[in-house]
């Protein structure tokens, strides 16, 4: 399995661990000391207190993805889409958000080890 296809993996596995509120399998996404910014500016740090995250919610299908590798053992993410919605809402027009992830490979598996969620608004005028 290529570094992009086990990332990749990666993702799907964490929304499927979201949708479902599992939150163990949600945290065994993450890296033991993994710090996670929230859209609504939680700062959560360490795979056990991922757990309880955003039970109750879902993460929306990414409009778009890039992925890039600046070095071979680091992955960096970045998804636009809805910003997480109880099951079944339907996001707002304006609830977009971009969710940046830095993934790294330690002995062959790859997990997240930094998660920022950032609400896409327009600038001031």
């Amino acid at each position: 399995m290529t570094g992009e296809t086990a990332v990749l993996a990666l993702l799907r596995a964490q929304m499927e661990a979201w949708a479902a509120g599992d939150g163990t399998a949600f945290a065994a996404t993450f890296t033991p000391d993994a710090d996670f910014v929230s859209v609504i500016w939680e700062f959560i740090q360490g795979r056990t207190e991922l757990a309880g995250f955003m039970r109750g919610t879902h993460m929306a299908e990414p409009d778009t993805t890039t992925l890039r590798f600046p070095v071979p053992n680091v992955a960096v993410l970045v998804a636009v889409g809805d910003r997480p919605m109880p099951p079944g809402a339907t996001a707002p027009p304006d609830a977009r958000s971009v969710q940046t992830r830095v993934a790294v490979r330690h002995t062959g598996t790859w997990l997240f080890t930094t998660f920022q969620n950032t609400r896409i608004s327009q600038f001031p005028q």
